[in-house]
């Protein structure tokens, strides 16, 4: 037998049922809410562990490249060491040869000004063409000597181009006018220098005469090497061919 509700009975009906479900759904919602809730948390909370493994990696590569860093500075430094000890080598090779210079430019500076001396001794004993000019070669060389701005090795530079220059005479022949003193009358002559082999003039009025290193004089020839002297101008002048030549010859020698 089916009990109906009465309208009474209904309203009672749907107030429990009304009152049941209220409570579930504010549950509903809440546990809703909470999952929600933990769902946001926990993607925070995973994009913190991805940026924290991000940052991991980070710190991973900048350690493995310090260490690659510290690996090169280490090599460089050994590196650098050997250099270091190769240049404390060279400074003391070069302080042991600064020290060698010293003694060699000692027994140089003697030997040097033995030539020059030398030179000056030869000099005064030549025949006395172009002494002008060979005198201030040789004060050149004592300046040279004396400086303190001029190395031991141009010092000897300029010796030797000296002793070539006395040397190149030997082997030359030349002519120049220069005037002199002939029986107390200025008077100028024509030179001519043949080697060292002779030092003779020959006077505008056609006398010759030659230089005699023993008695440091001029001596006077016979007329007879006149001829012979002008032609030898001419071909030092290049006027004219080389011929056989007569000239007043004398053993030159230093004492």
């Amino acid at each position: 037998m089916k009990k109906r509700l009465t309208p009474a009975r209904s309203v009672i009906a749907a107030a429990l049922i009304l009152g049941l479900a209220i409570p579930a759904q504010a549950q509903l919602r809440d546990a809703l809410n909470t999952g929600e809730q933990a769902t946001r948390r926990a993607a925070q909370i995973q994009q913190q562990i991805n940026q924290l493994d991000d940052e991991r990696s980070d710190m991973t590569r900048e350690y493995r490249t310090l260490l690659q860093r510290r690996d090169a500075a280490e090599l460089f430094a050994r590196q650098q060491a050997l250099v270091v000890a190769g240049q404390r080598e060279e400074i003391e090779s070069l302080a042991q040869q600064l020290g060698s210079i010293d003694d060699i430019t000692a027994q140089t500076v003697p030997m040097l000004l033995s030539m020059i001396e030398d030179l000056k001794l030869f000099v005064n004993a030549d025949l006395p063409f172009k002494m002008d000019l060979r005198q201030d070669r040789l004060a050149g060389l004592d300046g040279a000597m004396a400086s303190a701005n001029v190395s031991a090795a141009e010092q000897y530079r300029l010796i030797m181009e000296a002793y070539a220059a006395e040397m190149e005479y030997g082997s030359t022949m030349d002519t120049w006018p220069e005037e002199m003193e002939i029986n107390g009358a200025p008077t100028t002559v024509q030179m001519f220098q043949y080697g060292r082999v002779a030092l003779v003039y020959v006077t505008p009025n056609g006398r010759a005469a030659r230089f005699d290193r023993a008695t440091r004089e001029w001596v006077d020839l016979p007329n007879s090497y006149v001829p012979d002297i002008q032609q030898a101008i001419r071909v030092a002048e290049g006027k004219a061919q080389q011929v056989v030549l007569f000239a007043p010859v004398q053993k030159f020698s230093v004492q």
